[in-house]
Parts: structure tokens; sequence; C-alpha cells
């Protein structure tokens, strides 16, 4: 009964919200949905600069739970509008408050779903203790993935039994490199002609890093197979 409420409220939540701004929803959305970075960071600065923080959150917060948006693109319009500094403070904020609403309405709604199914799998309990053994070793080095989908890290961490305090601190520490590398790139793509070079050597270190661990997982693999 209680998780019944809990879906009325953030359904009724929603709804407000929505009925509240319709056309900010709607305008944001638009100009995310196309992947443009200018005409995102001209509609945050429309708000000024103390609204505008507050809007570029909360708009970090809807996109953990769209999951489908990259936040390159909010991210790169923050550190437009905001400065390279701020932008990435800002966006690291973003990420993190929306990893936390993520966590919390994932692990109250569909964790004990998710408890029951373990109990009947040795495997998946297997897996279940790893991660509470382990959780934050593991989500720090998925989140410190430059392109890797928070929401989807997000859910399913909520959905393991890593403790709130491992998952907060491995957001926190692992966030910050892919932020600065997000709004770098999506900043020096809205001013390409300006900082090729950097943009160039920015996704050069992505492609380095996916690179890297391409070739110890394959590295892994042959040796596994030496071995039988």
């Amino acid at each position: 009964m209680g998780k019944l409420w809990g879906w009325l409220f953030i359904f009724l939540l929603g709804g407000l919200v929505y009925y509240w701004q319709p056309e900010f929803f709607q305008q944001a959305y638009g100009i995310i949905e196309h992947g443009d970075i200018a005409a995102l960071s001209q509609y945050l600065r429309s708000f000024g600069i103390g609204w505008g923080i507050f809007v570029t959150l909360i708009l970090f917060i809807v996109m953990t739970f769209t999951i489908v948006f990259p936040f390159v693109i909010l991210s790169g319009a923050a550190g437009i509008v905001f400065g390279l500094f701020w932008g990435v403070i800002i966006s690291w904020t973003g990420e993190i408050l929306g990893a936390l609403a993520m966590f919390a309405f994932a692990r109250y709604f569909f964790r004990g779903s998710v408890a029951s199914w373990v109990c009947k799998s040795p495997y998946l309990k297997q897996v279940d203790d790893y991660s509470a053994a382990n959780g934050f070793k593991a989500l720090l080095i998925a989140r410190l993935l430059p392109l890797a989908p928070s929401g989807i890290i997000t859910a399913v961490a909520a959905i393991s039994r890593i403790s709130f305090r491992d998952f907060i601190l491995a957001t926190i520490l692992g966030k910050l490199p892919p932020v600065v590398i997000k709004v770098l790139i999506g900043h020096d793509i809205a001013f390409a002609g300006e900082n090729t070079t950097r943009l160039v050597l920015v996704l050069s270190l992505v492609v380095g890093v996916y690179l890297i661990m391409w070739w110890h997982k394959r590295a892994k693999k042959r040796k596994l197979e030496q071995a039988r």
C-alpha cells in the first residue's frame, strides 16, 4: 500500500510540474532532442544566472530518468553559459542530484521485487553478494567511463545490494572526470572553429580509454583460453 501511494505521489507531482510549465518542458525537450547545443545554451541564458542554474539542474535530473539523451548536450550548454569551470561544477552537481533521485526511486520501488528473484537463483545471489562487498569499486569504474549511460548504471546499482554510502562516494568521485570531458566536448563542438585542437585531443583521449579497455578485455580472454 505504501508503494502505491508513492507511485500516486510521483505521478501527481510530475503532472503538476508539467501543468505548471508545459512550454518549458516542450521547448527544452525539443532542443535537446535535436542535439542543438548552441540553441540550448541560448535558452538557458534567457533565464538569467540564478534561474538558469536552477533550470540546468532540473534538466539534469529529468534527463537521468529519460536515459536516452546524452549528457554531453546539456553539459556543453552549461559550459557555454556559465564558463568551463562553473559549467563543470554545475554539471557535476546536476548529475549527482539526478543519480541520487533515480537511486532512491529505483531502490524503493524495484529492489524488493528483484530481491525475490535473486533468492531463487544461485547465480543472481552470487552477483548480488558481489555488489554488496565490491559495489564501490565496480560502480567507481563504471562511473569513470566517459560516455557510459549514467541512468542505466544508476538503476542497476539501485537494484543491487550496494550500500548508499558506497553509491554516493563512487558517484561523487567517479563522475567528475567524465563531466569535465563532456563539458569540454560539448563546448568545443559548439565552437569547433576556435577549439579544434582541444576537441581533437579530448576525443582522442576518450577513444584511447575505450581502446585500452578493449585491449585489456581481449588480452584477458586470450589468457583464459590459453589456461584451458
